[in-house]
């Protein structure tokens, strides 16, 4: 039987096409993949996980990693701040016929029709010595007992006694606040984590325009404690990409104008003659379309 039989067009493509092209893009673009501070793009031995680059993206200079700002220390108005990384070390998609992922018990098996996405990234933060913790701490009462000494001495200098019990406020205009410093790291804490979700695919027509929309139906944090925060984390993940993510992830399949002059209009719909479209199985995922000529 021709692939054909019941519909004008038919394509598919395979899981390790897809796994393959995502490999190429990891090492061709790690930038879009790999974050952290300055620090830690000057000192990329420290990462959690070596990045993989093509040859290419150390020949043009590119970077294998996006710079962003150090993490501060809440409390410290910004003053003392962490080094830290974040990176997406693996992605992977297994159509139904399960071979490439190794699934989660909770997941244990892919559904007909239905494909599972497994992701793993990994974090970690540049949690410094007790030593320069200390020393850093020391600094900060100082600059905090200069503030009230000055504001001590602007009272007297202004003939003011300071109230019994008053508070005396710590705003020094006269004085620069310290620059702030992003504490340096020998080596980096890490962490990774590995998440999988269970998906399909449902067609449906909104007007005259049919729609492949994804759909999430299970997802699962593998080996991550407590049970609670794990619960809780998946809750929130599963919510940000089934009402944030999801719903802007639609293909559709609109009225394509081969001839700029419009002499030959074609619409093109799913075919109406096969039983699952798109059908995922086979380690592919296939899509049957109907052609209609004006």
């Amino acid at each position: 039987m021709a692939f054909t039989d019941h519909c004008d067009l038919y394509g598919a493509v395979n899981e390790a096409g897809i796994n393959q092209v995502v490999k190429h893009l990891m090492q061709l673009r790690p930038s879009l993949f790999n974050y952290g501070t300055e620090f830690i793009a000057n000192n990329p031995e420290l990462l959690c996980h070596p990045i993989e680059a093509n040859p290419l993206v150390y020949s043009r200079n590119n970077p294998i990693l996006t710079v962003e700002k150090p993490l501060p220390v809440l409390g410290t108005n910004g003053l003392i701040n962490l080094n830290y990384c974040l990176q997406l070390v693996d992605a992977k998609i297994d159509f139904q016929r399960n071979n490439v992922i190794e699934l989660a018990p909770e997941i244990q098996d892919i559904p007909a029709q239905h494909f599972v996405l497994s992701a793993k990234a990994c974090a970690g933060l540049g949690c410094p010595e007790e030593e320069i913790t200390r020393f850093l701490e020391r600094a900060i009462e100082t600059i905090y007992d200069i503030i009230l000494l000055d504001d001590v001495v602007g009272d007297a200098l202004n003939g003011k006694q300071p109230a019994a019990g008053a508070t005396t406020t710590t705003h020094v205009p006269q004085r620069q606040p310290p620059a702030p410093f992003t504490i340096p790291t020998r080596r980096l804490h890490c962490f990774c984590l590995e998440v999988q979700a269970l998906c399909h695919i449902e067609t449906r027509k909104v007007g005259n325009r049919y729609l492949f929309a994804p759909k999430m139906d299970k997802l699962e944090i593998i080996d991550m404690q407590p049970e609670a925060m794990e619960n809780s984390i998946e809750c929130y993940l599963a919510q940000v990409i089934r009402l944030g993510l999801l719903p802007r992830i639609r293909i559709a399949l609109e009225k394509i104008v081969f001839d700029q002059l419009q002499i030959v209009n074609i619409a093109v719909k799913p075919a109406s003659g096969v039983t699952n479209n798109p059908a995922i199985e086979d380690d592919e995922l296939k899509v049957f379309i109907d052609m209609e000529v004006a």
